[in-house]
């Protein structure tokens, strides 16, 4: 068992001090024909707060715990992006029915929000001590990205006071709702049918 105090996570909110610990523990648990290889159990403490989190790990060679603790603080970095690519690019806001459908809005969503997480990274940074007087900043977010190709670089949406486009919109939405309602009768004809 070793205590290695080596996660220091950067964030807004500053430092985020922890002691982390591992356990070696039996490989009960592994699926038939499969070697057994290193489970351990890896422990993190916060440094203030004394709060405990556990991690079941499982690799096929001995693993130092330095890599064990990369590990995990890459699955915050993949969370955070997760959340991003939620409230940026609305991964989670597509209402779709079928697997095809399902998979296009879920890789639309990922490439826009990768477009906006590389082109954050590759936003110059300032320098604090810049010779040329620029103010010091931190580094560009994905969503300040966002809020300035909105401005700069998006297109505006047609107003809604044009009535030409009102009247298009108004036939296309109605119809499609027609389409719709039509769809979950025959569905519901055909469970009821189903279930009788």
């Amino acid at each position: 068992m070793g205590l290695d105090a080596v996660e220091d996570r950067q964030r807004h909110q500053g430092k985020r001090l922890y002691d982390w610990a591992t356990i070696d523990v039996m490989a009960d648990d592994a699926p038939p024909g499969q070697a057994d290889g290193h489970s351990q159990v890896l422990i993190r403490r916060h440094r203030r707060t004394g709060t405990l989190s556990f991690y079941r790990t499982w690799h096929p060679d001995p693993q130092p715990i330095s890599v064990l603790v990369s590990a995990v603080c890459r699955r915050w970095r993949v969370e955070e992006d997760l959340q991003g690519a939620k409230g940026l690019a609305h991964l989670d806001t597509g209402q779709v029915t079928c697997w095809t459908s399902w998979h296009r809005w879920s890789l639309m969503a990922m490439i826009a929000y990768a477009l906006l997480a590389v082109g954050a990274l590759h936003e110059p940074r300032s320098n604090p001590t810049d010779p040329n007087g620029e103010i010091a900043m931190v580094p560009v977010s994905p969503r300040e990205l966002l809020t300035l190709l909105r401005v700069f670089a998006l297109p505006r949406p047609r107003q809604d006071t044009d009535p030409t486009h009102a009247l298009h919109w108004s036939r296309w939405r109605r119809h499609h709702q027609h389409q719709a309602t039509a769809c979950h009768r025959r569905w519901n004809e055909i469970t009821a049918v189903a279930t009788t």
